[in-house]
């Protein structure tokens, strides 16, 4: 009897580690399992139950894949902070030199549908619809010496009286595209007359670099559609033909393969340079030194940008600062070609990159900020 206990305390024992949530044995540990996830094939909906898709009220959107998910497999990234920013549900005309467009704030799938629902009450025909791509153009309008009704064919009217030359029949070109903050909208126009230049085919127009043959007529559209969005007058209106405008980004920030931060902008290299300057300047941070050449700003961030007072909070915790309020001195740069830069945040001396989870809120600050 004896003997047959000391057994089974000793098979016991030497079951505890066989027994214990790991990789081997019976209970195995599941924390690290989504590292090895797959995407499954789409779900296929029966011919007779076609009718029933696209019906969810509340869709989830589609979350891309981490480039780096090992690094967080034991150490989490810290969730990102929320900046309040006075501008962020206003509808404005932004301008960079001769350049403007508007920004709304909502995503292209509503914005989408008001554009086309603000052209079809003034009665402006469209003959170019293309979602995939976020282009519209109006149909030709001949504008007379008469009253009209529509807001449209009254500003044409107004603005031609100003330019007589201007005899011939005008049109808008349209591009709709999403803004560099997420959930927002850039609404980009060209006027056209056919008595300054032959028309081209509409499926063959690219307007990026195309400069209207009206200023006044182009700056007046955008206030007007504005203006209608801005007093909601169309609301609760979702377009699903418009999603793929969605997806092509203006701003993203990812983690590179050793965990740091980056923030892309796919934006010329004009409008990404002003784009920071006007971050910076929107979150008070101080420009110490600056040069477009390579691309760098030398700036201070006051740690009461992260903790919403002075004094200690996140950002102090983390470079172990609370007793002080002097501000914290980064290197930003920005680096790359034609339509992709990258911006990475530097210590001040530029000898390695920063702290990856403050450089995170750095570039959260910067991305919320930009316009």
């Amino acid at each position: 009897m004896r003997y047959w206990l000391l057994g089974t305390v000793i098979l016991s024992l030497g079951a505890c580690s066989w027994m214990r949530p790991g990789d081997e044995g019976i209970f195995l540990n599941p924390n690290d399992d989504y590292l090895e996830s797959d995407r499954h094939n789409k779900l296929v909906v029966p011919e007779d139950l076609r009718t029933l898709e696209n019906t969810d009220p509340f869709p989830i959107p589609s979350v891309s894949q981490p480039p780096n998910p090992t690094y967080y497999a034991d150490r989490p990234p810290l969730p990102d902070a929320i900046y309040a920013n006075d501008n962020r549900d206003e509808v404005r005309i932004q301008t960079l030199g001769d350049r403007q467009w508007l920004v709304i704030p909502e995503p292209p799938t509503t914005a989408w549908p008001k554009l086309k629902q603000f052209l079809a009450e003034n009665a402006v025909p469209i003959v170019y619809d293309a979602p995939q791509s976020g282009r519209l153009n109006t149909g030709w309008l001949k504008i007379e010496n008469v009253a009209y009704r529509d807001v449209i064919r009254t500003m044409l009217k107004d603005a031609k009286s100003s330019d007589p030359l201007l005899t011939g029949q005008d049109r808008f070109l349209i591009k709709v595209e999403q803004g560099l903050r997420p959930e927002t909208t850039e609404i980009h126009v060209r006027h056209e007359n056919d008595s300054i230049s032959l028309p081209v085919r509409d499926e063959v127009i690219v307007i990026d670099g195309l400069n209207s043959h009206m200023d006044l007529a182009e700056s007046d559209l955008l206030r007007e559609v504005g203006a209608y969005i801005a007093a909601k007058v169309s609301e609760q209106t979702v377009s699903k033909v418009a999603l793929q405008i969605g997806s092509e980004k203006k701003a993203e920030l990812e983690r590179d393969e050793d965990g740091f931060p980056v923030l892309y902008f796919y934006l010329d290299y004009e409008r990404a340079w002003a784009t920071m300057g006007q971050a910076l300047e929107n979150a008070s941070v101080d420009i110490i030194n600056l040069d477009r050449e390579t691309g760098r700003f030398m700036v201070d961030v006051p740690q009461s940008i992260f903790t919403g007072e002075e004094g200690g909070g996140f950002f102090c915790r983390l470079t172990f600062s609370c007793q002080s309020d002097k501000p914290v001195s980064v290197q930003l740069r920005m680096l790359g070609s034609q339509q992709k830069y990258d911006l990475r945040v530097w210590q001040a001396d530029g000898e390695a990159l920063l702290d990856a989870d403050v450089a995170q809120q750095i570039l959260v600050l910067l991305r919320e900020f930009a316009a």
